[in-house]
């Protein structure tokens, strides 16, 4: 195994999301579904050259903005999201993925890709959660009302009929211990093949504690204790180098990753779910539905290369 120290990494780190601005002659696709997505709203004044495109609406199957001419875009039909991209007419884009739903944002991660666009994605990270007000085990944080159930994210469908018993399956773990637990409940992947991965070192200093104790009903149900790996939470890269060290490991198994955790770390399972050619990687999501204001305030905001990391 590479150590991580040894592998290059993409990401531009700014301390608050005051630091940083688009560069010039880019577009900007975001949503403002979290509370700190709300400073964006500033820089369309101060970024004139900058095509901003917003995402007023994330349904199930579709998204709509407020670029003219567009209309409602299914989630489902490549072509049809290509349009929006057609439509800034930019080489650089900057997508903002800190108030996108993950069936929103992770088809267009892959069809900008597949356009060969120079594609930034951003995150800020939140500076709180929200606490359950009356928390049992795996509901320390008040983060989601319902789950919708287990479905493909759009433009990540498989096809798979592999034996069972010769399936990996990922979890990279978050807060809410009840969505670990329903997953395993419901994929039923043998025991000694749950492989959890926890955000070390976290937004904050106390957060791997958190992910520890709100999970710990089903790591203990399941022993999946034993096979935990850590890759920083804000980092879709080291992420995705973990990813890769633990497919080697279960080389002959089919792959199912659950990116219930952090979004970078989501982010890097769905950069893998695209780069991956000679084995099949499958997206297991159970599609929550969030909380209004689930989280306040903001810390850092991050950029991730990813075309250049996928090149």
């Amino acid at each position: 195994m590479t150590e991580l120290r040894n592998r290059p990494l993409f990401t531009s780190t700014f301390e608050n999301p005051g630091s940083f601005r688009p560069v010039d002659d880019s577009a900007y696709v975001f949503g403002l579904f979290e509370e700190r997505s709300e400073h964006i709203q500033s820089w369309t004044s101060s970024c004139p050259s900058v095509h901003f495109v917003k995402i007023t609406s994330q349904g199930r199957t579709s998204i709509e903005t407020d670029a003219q001419g567009l209309g409602s875009l299914s989630l489902r039909n490549q072509s049809d999201l290509s349009r929006l991209f057609d439509h800034v007419r930019k080489k650089r884009i900057y997508l903002d993925i800190t108030g996108l739903s993950h069936h929103v944002w992770a088809p267009l991660v892959r069809v900008a890709l597949d356009k060969n666009l120079d594609l930034n994605v951003v995150y800020v990270e939140p500076a709180n959660y929200s606490y359950s007000p009356s928390p049992r085990k795996g509901e320390i944080f008040d983060l989601s009302e319902s789950i919708d159930g287990i479905a493909p994210i759009p433009l990540f469908a498989t096809l798979n009929d592999t034996d069972e018993e010769r399936v990996c399956f990922i979890a990279l773990l978050g807060f809410e211990g009840t969505r670990f637990a329903y997953l395993v409940e419901q994929i039923d992947p043998p025991g000694g093949k749950i492989v959890p991965v926890i955000g070390v070192p976290g937004f904050q200093l106390e957060y791997p504690f958190h992910a520890y104790m709100g999970n710990q009903p089903a790591l203990e149900q399941t022993r999946a204790w034993r096979n935990v790996h850590f890759a920083r939470a804000n980092c879709p890269f080291s992420l995705y180098y973990v990813l890769e060290d633990i497919m080697r490991r279960y080389s002959s198994d089919h792959i199912k990753i659950a990116p219930i955790g952090t979004k970078p770390h989501a982010l890097g399972a769905v950069l893998l779910a695209i780069t991956t050619t000679t084995r099949s990687i499958e997206l297991v999501y159970d599609h929550p539905k969030r909380k209004p204001k689930r989280t306040t305030g903001a810390l850092r905001l991050l950029v991730y290369a990813v075309s250049d990391f996928v090149r």
